[in-house]
């Protein structure tokens, strides 16, 4: 009992005054009001951003249940809001709801709220929030390398009433409107031809105030060829001829790349970078017949636009066009060689024997070098049309830095996609990607890990924005299992839509699968009717893949959403 009064005693003083502070925290007014303190204010502040809008939501001030609380929010750019407040509202909900019809998209804000006076008591202190933004829509569709020239372009968007202006503002340049009428609406696209060459350039389209998308592009030097050719004239002597540098320009019409006996020929580029591509940019006006493109020896590489490149016409007289692009060495094959950059741009290649590219002749992994492959803007399609084992990049032993297939569309393409599985070690560690392309009918002869096979390499692989369908060809087997084999890789495939991607067994086809290190966001497994012979991939008006990217437009090649 003594020890008891003692532990009373000696704690009376602290009970004492948590009593106290109780008394003041919360107490009534002789009319039997609540009586909050200044620091009771609202919880913490939660954000979740959107295209169009932001809400804020925050736990109510402690002990206001039932009691007609306001707040007072205010926005401003500012973060220590010294400086000018954007917005403001008083509220009697612990949630509001902003638009970008009282905020400017894509720009940083910070909110701060407060609970306002509540009878005798005062108002309490500002809760501030992390910076937020509302992320803005995105109408534009992605600029079409055939409609971006050296002072023009055409920008298409997704169907939205009330448009009324584009702003276009250069890089370092002063910013300039172009207004939309009736008809720019109704169409969907601007053609805008006030631009400066080489130039980069942010256009901006709006709704009154109301920015609805972004997008940035670069205007292209003016066509300076060093040589122009006609139809009829020989293309083949005009890259043996060519040096490092050259870009020889074709007018509308038809080339085939023959011999002196009127055989179809391969174009040897030795030993030299030179540039082929159509006066027009058009490759449907521009169409070069052949056999083959041996990049051969060190310093050998190509870029090629706006051309249609046909092998159709030399099968035709057995005369069989295996690869579209074929890597050697000088003397032999396989002979040590540093290839420079290739690019396929706006051009369509089709009716290959074998393969798109063949770069596996190194006489030992990594014999063959190269920095940069890309294909962009570009239909590539009907492939093994005579042996069904090769890969659309038949890349092994090569080493590289970058492989890019961008806004592309790739369909009957062989037995596997990326086909890089000698094991070596490439540094510093490739990157394949793979974005906002169209791809459809592949797999063939068997073949294992159809979609990327770069077995125990270490690469950073990224596929996004994509369509993948139908594996394999009608009538083969692939498989099965899985669909890739990436073993140390890092690897992803995001904002993608995948379907039927099976294994072609008979008599019940199975599914191929996706190994767990494949990290997988946002994807989608809508099957769109197409077969492995679909040559049209219009995605269905009102489709959720329109909207499906990560730029919030279509996924697949954009041409197919317009």
């Amino acid at each position: 009992m003594k020890n008891i009064f003692k532990y009373l005693s000696a704690n009376r003083i602290l009970i004492i005054g948590m009593l106290t502070i109780l008394s003041i925290s919360c107490k009534k007014d002789y009319n039997g009001n609540f009586e909050l303190p200044r620091q009771f204010k609202p919880g913490d502040i939660n954000i979740t951003q959107g295209e169009t809008q932001v809400k804020l939501e925050w736990n109510a001030s402690l002990f206001t249940t039932g009691k007609d609380v306001q707040y007072t929010v205010e926005v401003s750019k500012d973060g220590t809001f010294q400086g000018a407040i954007d917005y403001t509202q008083t509220i009697d909900t612990s949630v509001i709801v902003i638009t970008d019809a009282d905020l400017e998209v894509r720009q940083p804000y910070y909110a701060r709220v407060k609970a306002n006076a509540l009878g005798n008591t005062e108002e309490s202190g500002w809760v501030v929030s992390d910076v937020f933004m509302i992320t803005g829509e995105q109408i534009f569709f992605p600029v079409l390398d055939i409609e971006l020239k050296d002072t023009s372009v055409i920008l298409r968007w997704r169907p939205t009433p009330g448009l009324t202006k584009i702003t276009v503002t250069p890089s370092g340049g002063a910013s300039f409107d172009i207004p939309l009428d009736a008809t720019d609406i109704a169409n969907n696209y601007k053609f805008i031809d006030v631009l400066a060459p080489l130039t980069n350039y942010t256009a901006e389209i709006f709704k009154g105030a109301v920015s609805k998308g972004t997008v940035d592009f670069t205007t292209k030097e003016p066509n300076i060829f060093t040589i122009i050719l006609n139809p009829g004239d020989d293309l083949v002597t005009a890259v043996n001829n060519a040096v490092t540098g050259d870009i020889i320009g074709l007018n509308p019409g038809t080339y085939d790349c023959l011999d002196g006996t009127g055989t179809f020929t391969t174009l040897v580029i030795l030993q030299k970078t030179i540039g082929i591509q159509s006066v027009s940019g058009d490759p449907l006006d521009t169409r070069v017949n052949f056999k083959e493109i041996n990049l051969k020896g060190n310093g050998a590489g190509v870029t090629l636009k706006g051309i249609d490149f046909d092998a159709s016409a030399s099968t035709a007289t057995g005369q069989t066009a295996l690869y579209f692009l074929n890597f050697t060495g000088l003397a032999a094959d396989g002979d040590p060689a540093v290839f420079t950059d290739v690019l396929v741009e706006n051009c369509r290649v089709h009716e290959m024997g074998n393969t798109f590219m063949r770069a596996n002749r190194g006489s030992s992994n990594g014999a063959h070098k190269i920095n940069s492959i890309k294909i962009n803007n570009s239909f590539v399609y009907n492939l093994a049309t005579v042996n069904t084992n090769y890969s659309f990049f038949q890349i092994n032993k090569l080493a590289f830095a970058t492989l890019e297939v961008t806004n592309s569309t790739l369909y009957s393409i062989g037995r596997c996609f990326v086909d890089w599985d000698a094991t070596f070690s490439v540094n510093p560690r490739p990157v394949i990607t793979v974005d906002h392309c169209t791809i459809n009918n592949l797999g063939l002869a068997n073949q294992t890990y159809i979609l990327f096979d770069v077995n125990a390499n270490d690469v950073e692989v990224t596929m996004s924005n994509c369509i993948f369908g139908n594996t394999p060809y009608p009538g083969a087997t692939v498989g099965p299992g899985d669909l890739i084999r990436a073993g140390n890789a890092i690897i992803g495939i995001n904002n993608s839509n995948l379907f039927n991607i099976m294994d072609g067994a008979m008599p019940t086809s199975a599914p191929l699968t996706i190994p767990s290190n494949v990290t997988l966001n946002n994807i989608t497994n809508i099957d769109l009717g197409w077969t492995g012979a679909t040559t049209d991939f219009t995605l269905p008006q009102g489709s959720p893949l329109r909207t499906a990217s990560t730029t919030g437009g279509p996924i697949g090649d954009p041409r197919w959403a317009f």
